[in-house]
């Protein structure tokens, strides 16, 4: 057994143990779904003068559930040694970074110290191609990145034609397989924060196209057709986890770079949504959560009454204000934020196992085809929370 295996299976038996804890729809839940089966957590829960997800807080979950401390070691991936070839340099002129913003540029110099030197490249979902464009800047040697957006590709390569650099664009479509030739032909495959099916197709068609290297940071592990999450890996296969989309939105559920704004504005739609989620029950009389569409924020500003008439429109229910009007569900929907909040100060603890569970799945699929692996992370969290980087040398 290797040591992904056994790092994988005793992390899918503790996630297994706890899924009441952190396997549910706090949206579509008027009350704890675990507090029969945890009743002196979800008596913790019910002090308002404890603040949530501070340290003193849960300091008090450990001692309540001692097992759940195993979180930590889930939290914190080591740190990926650099490329031996490479070093992280910071004497990159200006015009090579140019229109980049300062954090994606920080991320992207991390990434390039990280990935082996290579004869050719492939940059997979390359948006405008900066990352290529640092790697064709350094090491002189071709790369193609694909992109199936046009408007990029043509960006991208006026950028590569300015600064006389060996980058060329495909306009191509990685999930309809359009990636497999430069694959192929490719020494190293490269994608940062490339999303759910678009990662997982890079893994899938690098092995087949026996690319030697790839050096991923999967990200958005959500973001894929599929219902239910499909493992990759033979070992992962054989869990009895079965992972829906909203667990693997979980995987990737932080605001650690989400400014004081974004998170005032996040606060009030989510407290707008559960307000009128209690009105649509009871304007319906039917006791299950409502989906509604993405909003503008803009329109946040507009009050809780103006949202109602917004969303009662989206779902064509309309006709149900004048039985039942909107006033005194904004104050039910600000004690259901209250009651998400708490949950998910317990289901944040299993966050970081998660998406450890899903770098190893596809960690394990290289492994098991052939290539040596290595996994941590490429930057510090606070470049991004999505730090993971997976490196892979056949």
């Amino acid at each position: 057994m290797t040591s992904f295996q056994q790092r994988f299976q005793s992390l899918d038996t503790w996630l297994k143990t706890h899924t009441q804890l952190w396997q549910f729809d706090t949206f579509a839940l008027l009350d704890n779904p675990w507090k029969n089966t945890y009743p002196e957590l979800s008596a913790l829960l019910e002090q308002d003068s404890l603040e949530k997800e501070n340290e003193i807080f849960y300091a008090e979950v450990f001692r309540l559930c001692p097992d759940l401390q195993s979180s930590l070691n889930f939290s914190k991936p080591d740190l990926l040694a650099q490329s031996p070839q490479r070093t992280l340099t910071n004497d990159v002129p200006n015009y090579v970074s140019a229109g980049i913003k300062g954090r994606k540029w920080s991320q992207i110099q991390a990434f390039v110290a990280h990935t082996p030197k290579a004869n050719s490249y492939v940059e997979w979902c390359a948006g405008k191609g900066h990352l290529g464009k640092l790697l064709a800047f350094q090491d002189n040697k071709p790369i193609h990145s694909l992109e199936w957006q046009k408007t990029l590709c043509e960006a991208g390569e006026q950028e590569a034609n300015r600064l006389k650099l060996p980058q060329t664009f495909i306009h191509a479509d990685v999930l309809k397989g359009e990636g497999q030739l430069a694959l192929a032909n490719a020494h190293c495959a490269v994608a940062l924060h490339a999303c759910g099916d678009l990662h997982r197709e890079l893994i899938e068609q690098a092995v087949a196209a026996n690319t030697a290297i790839l050096c991923i940071s999967p990200c958005c592990y959500h973001l894929t057709q599929a219902s239910n999450y499909q493992p990759l890996s033979q070992t992962a296969q054989q869990s009895t986890l079965n992972l829906r989309q909203a667990d693997l939105k979980l995987a990737v559920k932080e605001v650690a770079t989400a400014g004081a704004r974004e998170q005032r504005l996040k606060k009030l739609e989510l407290t707008y949504r559960l307000g009128f989620d209690a009105w649509q029950r009871v304007a319906r009389q039917k006791d299950y959560y409502l989906q509604v569409p993405s909003i503008q924020k803009a329109l946040l500003n507009q009050g809780f009454i103006a949202f109602c008439h917004w969303a009662a429109e989206q779902k064509s229910l309309t006709d149900l204000i004048v039985k039942a009007p909107f006033e005194g569900f904004e104050a039910i929907g600000q004690q259901r934020y209250q009651q998400v909040q708490k949950l998910e100060a317990i289901s944040q603890l299993f966050r970081p196992a998660l998406e450890y569970w899903l770098v190893l799945d596809r960690a394990l699929y290289l492994e098991e085809n052939g290539y040596q692996v290595e996994i941590g992370k490429f930057c510090d969290k606070s470049l991004t929370p999505r730090n993971w980087m997976i490196r892979a040398v056949r």
